[in-house]
């Protein structure tokens, strides 16, 4: 069964209602950030560059159909839409989600072996701060997209796709015409992505 966490119950609660086994890896991250503010403070234009913020949600939703959002990436807007004509891989997830951290290493393989394809990978992290999650993403390299959009894009996916597990990780299949092909709760393995994708490659 595929591991997954409640989105919504995770949110709004408090560090004492999320999962017991990560308060040692939370306080130790607190450390780690703390050790390395005066770093951060000579390079955090180099950090905030980690994850590119979602400035602009489409107000359109039509069942089925990628929901559109633009963000700036290095000094240029961006926009899903974008990369119509390739099949995209929408992962929603959070530095604070054990079953999101564990199918990173497989989703970047994917997104590495798939780079000369019709392919485009994108993660939306839904995490309260982007600086908590530059800070991870300084310590653990993706190298696909990363986009920072904790508030409206996630519900949109969820209401376009007709389901309403409100859990990370969450990952949507966009195909070449922009349409949402499959809708995927919880964490994978790279064997089951890969073998989602290449139906629509």
């Amino acid at each position: 069964m595929p591991l997954q966490f409640p989105l919504t119950a995770l949110k709004k609660s408090d560090t004492t209602d999320v999962k017991p086994q990560d308060n040692k890896q939370n306080t130790q991250n607190q450390q780690n950030t703390q050790q390395q503010n005066t770093q951060n403070q000579n390079t955090q234009k180099t950090a905030s560059a980690s994850s590119f913020a979602v400035k602009e949600v489409s107000k359109d939703i039509k069942k089925n159909e990628m929901v559109d959002f633009k963000w700036d990436e290095n000094g240029k807007e961006m926009k899903l839409s974008d990369y119509k004509g390739k099949v995209i891989l929408l992962n929603f997830w959070a530095t604070w989600c054990p079953p999101c951290r564990k199918e990173l290493p497989d989703l970047s393989t994917i997104s590495t072996e798939l780079k000369d394809k019709d392919f485009k990978m994108i993660g939306v992290s839904v995490d309260d701060n982007q600086e908590v999650l530059n800070n991870f993403l300084k310590s653990n390299n993706l190298p696909y997209t990363i986009v920072f959009e904790p508030n409206e894009l996630v519900g949109k996916y969820m209401t376009a796709a007709g389901q309403n597990q409100n859990v990370v990780p969450q990952t949507y299949i966009i195909d070449k015409n922009g349409k949402v092909v499959e809708a995927i709760m919880g964490s994978r393995s790279k064997a089951d992505f890969l073998s989602i994708i290449n139906k629509y490659l």
